[in-house]
């Protein structure tokens, strides 16, 4: 361990070995940093980057088919009116300090959750529709419901990451989130802040060891540099590998490219919260038929995205509504401004997203901003590090913000782990402002026939295609480099690396 570090993260109390030299050793180069190792104060999407790999929910998602399965619970019940449901916990499993896990973190973790003072961005996805979390025995825990929640299982791993008691009652939240313990494949042994972070396999795993001892993920915001660290053998994979390099990294004798889909959509955001009201239907609209979107895939995207009529990706329930992408309409975007009264003297804020995060960011918000002044739409770009983007989302700046580069991944099929957040009024993300919307969103988990919530998601879906509070692009694969004597299968449907299934020659 490199001493010089310690005071960072010192983890002395895990009994941390030094590196024997016959260990296997991982090095992943990522774009992006976590602001916490609190895994109920996750800020963004980027960060599970390292939750996903450290912290686990009651259940979660198989890595090959992005369907719910197993992790600290092994079964449940629910009750005839679908607000009890009753968990089995999986015996035997530990926490990174070796302490037991129990029915008793659940309950901790549900009330932290819950609590103001944890600040949990998150909590609005399931924990607030609880009433209470009982303790049955040690290894059974009820969940009692205010009203039926029929996206509660398919949110239960990303959006209900299980922390321990002990630990966090024993050393305080601060102390948790410098130094956090969870029941993860993976345990951080260190870490230095925008540099990287050094975990180890967790060998007292319940049934999930990595297939290599150590792990090192380097902060390397610059994609060329992340490229060039997979390509000489410095880093064994590499997120958000451009497409354009796909074919070269592929034709390597030492590297391939792995493709694989996700639900990460990206879009470009009006603030419809300002008091002025300027980003009106017509407006918005408008903007809508301003891009050529096939293009921006070819050109820009190099053809590895996908374009949805609605804000959402193929598979994501109610995402199918039978109609075709905003079409490239210049002649119309300008018919619609001049009836929506937007200022066109007026210079508008456009906040992007430096690289790193997703893929073509910067290139993204360029060329939309070229398509607005072409129908006389002007804009000042203002490109964003991750933290500070996501930190000026999260700061509901409404009336110092016009439009806004923004991607988001839905976890899974079910899309209210991300609409309420990203679009209901005063949502944790959102910067909408519509109460017809916010009145379907509050009714659409209490429907529990499928058929019906279904019925209900394509209308919500609809009307976003009818009223869109954002100019909607499409969704994107991820791409990885990988070195070729990696073994790994990616998880699908989600934008960050989980790395228990890896292995190395």
């Amino acid at each position: 361990m490199r001493r010089s570090f310690l005071p960072l993260f010192a983890f002395g109390l895990l009994g941390v070995a030094a590196t024997a030299s016959a260990e296997t050793r991982l090095v992943v180069a990522t774009g992006v940093d976590i602001s916490t190792g609190d895994a109920q104060r996750i800020s963004g999407g980027g960060e599970r980057v390292f939750f996903s790999q450290a912290f686990e929910g009651l259940y979660g998602h198989d890595s090959v088919t992005g369907k719910v399965s197993p992790e600290l619970a092994l079964s449940h019940t629910v009750s005839d009116d679908g607000k009890t449901y009753e968990f089995k916990l999986r015996p035997n499993v530990k926490w990174h300090d070796g302490s037991p896990f129990t029915a008793d973190d659940v309950v901790f973790s549900w009330k932290r959750g819950v609590d103001p003072q944890t600040r949990n961005p998150g909590a609005s996805v399931i924990l607030r529709n609880v009433e209470r979390a009982e303790k049955v025995d040690d290894l059974t825990v009820r969940l009692i419901l205010k009203q039926p929640d029929a996206s509660l299982l398919e949110n239960l791993g990303d959006n209900f990451y299980i922390v321990p008691k002990a630990y966090i009652e024993k050393v305080g939240s601060e102390q948790f989130g410098r130094a956090p313990i969870g029941t993860g494949p993976w345990r951080l042994v260190e870490r230095k802040p925008k540099e990287y972070m050094e975990f180890a396999a967790f060998k007292e795993h319940w049934g999930r060891v990595p297939g290599v001892d150590r792990m090192t993920m380097k902060i390397v915001a610059d994609t060329q540099t992340r490229v060039a660290m997979l390509q000489t053998g410095e880093a064994d994979i590499v997120t958000a590998l451009p497409a354009h390099l796909v074919k070269q990294i592929d034709s390597g004798k030492d590297t391939r490219a792995l493709k694989v889909p996700t639900y990460q959509n990206v879009y470009i955001n009006f603030s419809t919260a300002r008091a002025d009201k300027r980003w009106n239907r017509e407006a918005r609209l408008a903007l809508n038929h301003a891009i050529d979107r096939k293009t921006l895939i070819d050109k820009v995207m190099f053809g590895a995205a996908t374009v949805s009529a609605g804000w959402c990706a193929k598979g994501i329930i109610g995402c199918d509504i039978g109609k075709e992408p905003y079409a490239y309409d210049p002649k119309l975007a300008k018919e619609l401004l001049a009836k929506s009264g937007l200022d066109l003297s007026k210079t508008y804020r456009f906040v992007g997203l430096a690289p790193g995060r997703t893929p073509q960011s910067k290139e993204i918000t360029e060329a939309v901003a070229q398509y607005l002044g072409r129908v006389g739409v002007k804009t000042k770009i203002e490109i964003m590090e991750y933290g500070a983007w996501i930190a000026l989302i999260q700061a509901h700046a409404y009336d110092d913000n016009d439009l806004i580069f923004w991607t988001w991944t839905d976890y899974n099929n079910e899309p209210m782990g991300r609409l309420p957040r990203a679009l209901r009024s005063k949502g944790q993300y959102s910067y909408n402002e519509d109460p017809k919307l916010d009145a379907m969103l509050d009714k659409a988990n209490a429907i529990t026939d499928p058929a019906a919530r279904e019925a209900h998601m394509r209308s919500i879906f609809q009307y976003l295609y009818d009223d869109p509070p954002q100019i909607t692009l499409w969704t994107v694969d991820e791409i990885y480099g990988v070195r070729r004597n990696v073994e790994w299968t990616p998880r699908v449907n989600v934008s960050w690396p989980v790395l228990w299934q890896v292995s190395k020659k």
